[in-house]
């Protein structure tokens, strides 16, 4: 996330001043960051195929800031402010963007006003203070923004990036913004939609996605602590909520920022998380672990790994944001925002880990992790601030290596706070040693972009196999292999020694084995 210091603006005649503080509303007494945290950081006045609105910040990358009971006004002191209601908030390092003409699209339902080609936006707190302002001339096109994002001066920006970090026209970073490594291989697959599932997914926070064997969608949220479980309609094409959890520590208490998820060799989930958000100034980077109880509303954790010996002294909100288990090995990669580094450490049942390799990668943060088995590849990605880029890791025998250039992402995408991401592939039936590998993916896009926090995609391709008739989950001549080397290992070797080898061959050779027992 970016950070940012805030300028403040000059104060409104008290008059004015005076007649805003009658429409406040109180604000909530939680905890809250600072208001001198908040800046405008982006403006459209013209061309938006909705209305005009107004991008807010909050420069506190660890607190959220209450909102509730603020007022905003073009510069005509006459016009009736839009007032926030009751438990707005920015959240953390984020941005909230709000329309401010039509009853149908303000945050309160006002009629609101429209801005003009010479115009200002001024912010007031719920006593009629006067928090930030900004003014242009002429209707400033794509954009009006903070150039670097959030702690420059204002300018025409290269792109309308609502809910998302500003760009510099011409795309070039500002003076004080390192640039993006630069991606030079596109994103392999395209096709990306929108997965609209309502409820709990119109809000912000969805970060971490996972698939399990059976391809359910597994996907955490950092504000609430959630877990979520989607199915996928193979006919009808849509996903649909399967279950909603809320995760706790193994006490019984806190709520998790819960960043990023993965399912376990053993079935369970594991989740990373950066803090405990009842503590948020407080540093917790812990991966927890829990077994999914069907009908339950509230997991506790089994176990919970505090890697603080790892990662070292971190930013409370800028620590373990992604997890991913990789069979062949037995470790798990953990993924931190702070650093853009990737730790492949060993958890052991007694809640003792282990490092086994560090690798820094060329990202300011990362953000997800996906393993891949049908191609034993370790997909690595960054959010926003490294333009959605990504990079493919695979292990070359002693340890994990680069395995691809820096690829851009989808070409469809805009550049959104993605800090989840998942792939789950199934393998139809081989007829003449050709079969169709059918891979879905899925994106969590923690800003909520135009009131969508999930996307997806699928790319369908044709894939040689070495064996007629057979189809599954990865390798289809796999199976066929699988089931005739389980008859050999009952034969051989006895049903009690069997059942190790055949999960060995699982975790190691990718091979589901059929024991006849």
């Amino acid at each position: 996330m970016s950070r940012s210091r805030f300028r403040a603006a000059l104060a409104l005649p008290a008059t004015a001043a005076l007649a805003l503080s009658a429409l406040a509303v109180p604000a909530s007494a939680a905890e809250t960051a600072d208001k001198s945290s908040l800046v405008i950081n982006e403006v459209v006045s013209n061309d938006d195929p909705v209305g005009d609105w107004v991008e807010l910040a909050n420069t506190d990358d660890n607190l959220d800031l209450d909102i509730s009971g603020w007022k905003v006004l073009d510069d005509k002191d006459d016009h009736t402010p839009i007032v926030f209601p009751e438990g707005t908030k920015v959240e953390s390092g984020g941005y909230f963007a709000f329309y401010t003409d039509g009853a149908a699209n303000t945050p309160n339902g006002s009629e609101g006003f429209g801005l003009g080609k010479g115009d200002s936006v001024r912010v007031y707190d719920a006593e009629g203070n006067l928090v930030a302002e900004t003014t242009w001339e002429g209707h400033v096109l794509p954009s009006w923004g903070r150039v670097p994002d959030k702690t420059g001066e204002f300018a025409a920006t290269g792109a309308s990036t609502r809910g998302a970090k500003n760009e510099a026209a011409a795309e070039q970073p500002g003076d004080d913004e390192p640039a993006a490594p630069e991606a030079s291989q596109p994103w392999p697959y395209d096709n990306v939609y929108d997965v609209d599932l309502g409820g709990d997914f119109t809000g912000d926070d969805m970060s971490g996605v996972d698939f399990d064997d059976n391809g359910r969608a597994w996907v955490v949220n950092n504000g609430s602590g959630k877990l979520y479980a989607l199915d996928f309609d193979e006919a009808a094409k849509k996903y649909t909520l399967a279950g909603t959890w809320t995760l706790k520590y193994a006490d019984g208490t806190g709520t998790l920022d819960a960043e990023g998820v993965t399912v376990g060799p053993d079935g369970a989930i594991y989740v990373a998380t950066e803090r405990n958000n009842d503590d948020k100034k407080v540093s917790r980077p812990s991966v927890l672990r829990f077994e999914v109880e069907d009908g339950a509303e509230t997991l506790t954790a089994t176990h919970e790994w505090n890697l603080k010996d790892i990662v070292g002294e971190i930013e409370p909100n800028a620590g373990l944001e992604a997890i991913s288990y990789i069979p062949e090995q037995k470790l798990f990669a953990v993924g931190v925002e702070a650093d853009g580094k990737v730790y492949f450490l060993d958890l052991a049942e007694d809640g003792t880990h282990e490092l086994k390799q560090e690798y820094q990668s060329p990202f300011a943060g990362v953000m997800a992790l996906d393993y891949r088995q049908q191609d034993k590849q370790l997909r690595v990605l960054c959010d926003e601030a490294c333009d959605g880029q990504s990079i493919l890791l695979s292990h070359n025998g002693t340890e994990f290596v680069e395995d691809s250039e820096i690829q851009a992402r989808p070409a469809h995408f805009a550049n959104l706070a993605n800090e989840g991401f998942g792939s789950y592939t199934t393998t139809s039936e081989c007829v003449g040693g050709k079969a169709e590998a059918t891979t879905r993916f899925l994106w969590a896009d923690d800003g909520v972009a135009d009131g969508i926090s999930m996307r997806g995609a699928q790319d369908v391709r044709t894939v040689d196999c070495g064996t007629e008739g057979s189809s599954n989950g990865g390798s289809s001549a796999g199976a066929v292999i699988g089931t005739i080397f389980g008859v050999l290992l009952a034969f051989l070797a006895g049903i009690a020694s069997a059942g190790p080898i055949a999960q060995w061959a699982k975790d190691n050779l990718g091979v589901e084995i059929k024991l006849p027992f």
